[in-house]
């Protein structure tokens, strides 16, 4: 089901068997996104200092003669001894950001990526700062450490260039950038198989204390590179060692003098404070899982929506505004377009602030697959929200689409594959590529396999499910409407939502049970860690949905 814009689309199948595919090969991504989303998770969720501060490396560092050393977390770089005397130090970046030329008035510092694009309509620099303290130990050689976000579309090789010019993370753009001038070496992109780390001789360059910069510049038209910024545990650091540097150094475009410590000093920022992107109310950890396992924790609430109903000669905003009469402010809203999705801001305009939004359009397959809707779709992504997460969501529920002749499963997980590699365009890592199946699909009775519609990990970032109670004469407990939702989830390492759930009232009911139903079934699904959940308030052909008795809507207000 979807919301107030079926627009003809037939009732949902809550139970006819329909024919069964031949599940495809599994498409596994070159490198596991779950990390990734881990780090974004963590700097959404802490404030950090990041004046000369060391992160929790989780990584032993050689030095000497085959020596090793660990770093913990600390607030200042912390310098190690090895082999007796000597010792080596980590500098983490005071600051670091990208700009985008297509977005000349975006500040991109609280993003979870530093990004060199050179596609055909977006275009992005990187910028590093460092900081080295004047109690750093004496050492010969250092080391630019940075790590690729994901190695899909990257260039042979990246510019690393001297930056001169103060400037500053949270507040600079395309329109104030500071100046990327001399090239200093040209770095090779292939990752060395260790966790896509890269390494670039800096020893003719940071000599002593006092403060450096660079920007990552990418000449290679239709490419990207990513590297994992600050907000993560994995960002640009310096290696300061005792060492003599290699015989051959990174190599180098123009051999120019080595400049003086504050030659290309940026003046970067002394504290560095975590994104401020919106955040759901806080939460206490989940408790133990039953059976003694060790449930993850989390620190964010799953969030709360509904789907809207739109009545003749009301706008969205009126639909809004009536919901939350109802169940209270709602902490994600759900948007269907029935064709193309709509300019931003949306539906909504700017009246949404900065919550979250899942977005639903349609397009037939053939269509993207033809390159039709690429130049706008690039755009749309491109003028996404940076500030807020976006959960974009191609031809949600296509099974029965699918299993009706309108389009193939091999053409619909094609027309996601290229949607992805066009959103991955826009360098916006609030942008989360969202899958959304029926529950049902998963089924033994529906004689589907739900990997007919999955384009793999490398494409999505989310799955998103509609369960509904299907029992007529009673309220299924959770774990019978979502044990296999999880299971999916949790052998793709991908986090999920519950795009439309809900139940209509068995005979005999006053609404008490319901009530009771709601409150299992959120408590359920905020313990298992539930991105969001949003609850289908329709009058709908297979029943009515809506939360109309006073028991329902004080269990849903309670939730949201």
């Amino acid at each position: 089901m979807t919301g107030w814009e079926r627009h003809g689309d037939a009732p949902p199948n809550f139970g006819r068997p329909t024919g069964s595919y031949a599940p495809p090969p599994e498409d596994r991504p070159p490198r596991s996104r779950r990390a990734r989303r881990a780090d974004a998770a963590r700097a959404r969720s802490r404030t950090r200092r990041r004046a000369v501060r060391v992160t929790a490396l989780g990584a032993v560092l050689a030095a000497g003669a085959g020596a090793g050393i660990v770093l913990a977390p600390a607030d200042l770089a912390r310098t190690v001894p090895v082999d007796g005397s000597e010792r080596i130090t980590v500098v983490p970046a005071a600051a670091d950001t990208y700009v985008s030329r297509e977005k000349p008035d975006s500040a991109r510092g609280t993003h979870a990526v530093v990004t060199a694009a050179a596609w055909p309509d977006w275009h992005t620099e990187g910028y590093l700062a460092f900081t080295v303290p004047s109690t750093a130990a004496p050492f010969r050689s250092a080391n630019l450490e940075l790590t690729l976000e994901r190695d899909a579309n990257i260039p042979d090789r990246v510019e690393l260039r001297e930056l001169s010019g103060g400037w500053s993370e949270h507040e600079t753009t395309w329109r104030n950038r500071p100046n990327a001038g001399r090239r200093l070496a040209e770095v090779p992109l292939a990752a060395d198989g260790t966790d896509g780390r890269v390494t670039i001789d800096v020893s003719r360059w940071v000599d002593g204390p006092g403060k450096y910069a660079f920007a990552l510049v990418n000449s290679q038209e239709h490419t990207s590179v990513r590297f994992r910024a600050g907000e993560t545990a994995a960002g640009p650091r310096l290696v300061l060692s005792p060492d003599a540097p290699a015989a051959t150094p990174a190599p180098s475009a123009s051999s120019a003098p080595s400049p003086s410590p504050t030659a290309s000093s940026a003046a970067p920022p002394q504290t560095r404070d975590a994104a401020p992107a919106p955040a759901p109310p806080s939460r206490a950890p989940s408790e133990p899982a039953a059976g003694g396992g060790e449930k993850k924790k989390t620190d964010v609430r799953t969030m709360c929506g509904v789907s809207l109903e739109v009545d003749r000669g009301q706008t969205h905003l009126e639909a809004l505004a009536e919901a939350e009469r109802r169940y209270g402010r709602l902490d994600m809203v759900r948007q269907f377009y029935p064709g193309k999705p709509g300019d931003w801001p949306g539906r909504f305009g700017d009246e949404l602030g900065k919550r979250p939004t899942v977005v639903s359009f349609k397009m037939n397959p053939r269509e993207i697959l033809s390159g039709k809707h690429d130049d706008e779709m690039a755009r749309w992504f491109a003028e996404a929200p940076d500030d807020r997460d976006v959960y974009w969501v191609y031809y949600h529920e296509p099974e029965d689409n699918i299993a009706d002749g309108h389009f193939t499963a091999a053409d619909y997980r094609a027309a996601w594959r290229r949607l992805g590699k066009l959103a991955d365009r826009a360098d916006n890592p609030r942008l989360k590529a969202t899958l959304v199946l029926m529950s049902w699909s998963l089924e033994a009775e529906s004689r589907r396999n739900w990997r007919d519609y999955y384009p793999g990990r490398d494409v999505i970032d989310v799955l998103g499910w509609d369960t509904y109670n299907l029992a007529k004469d009673r309220y299924q407990t959770p774990d019978e409407m979502y044990s296999k939702v999880l299971q999916v989830s949790e052998e793709e390492n991908l986090p999920f939502g519950v795009a439309e759930t809900g139940a209509h009232l068995i005979p005999g009911d006053n609404g008490a049970k319901r009530a009771a139903w709601l409150r299992s079934m959120t408590r359920y699904l905020e313990q298992k860690d539930a991105l969001w959940v949003a609850y289908f308030d329709l009058d709908w052909p297979t029943g009515d949905f809506r939360l109309l008795d006073a028991p329902s809507i004080d269990a849903w207000n309670d939730f949201c």
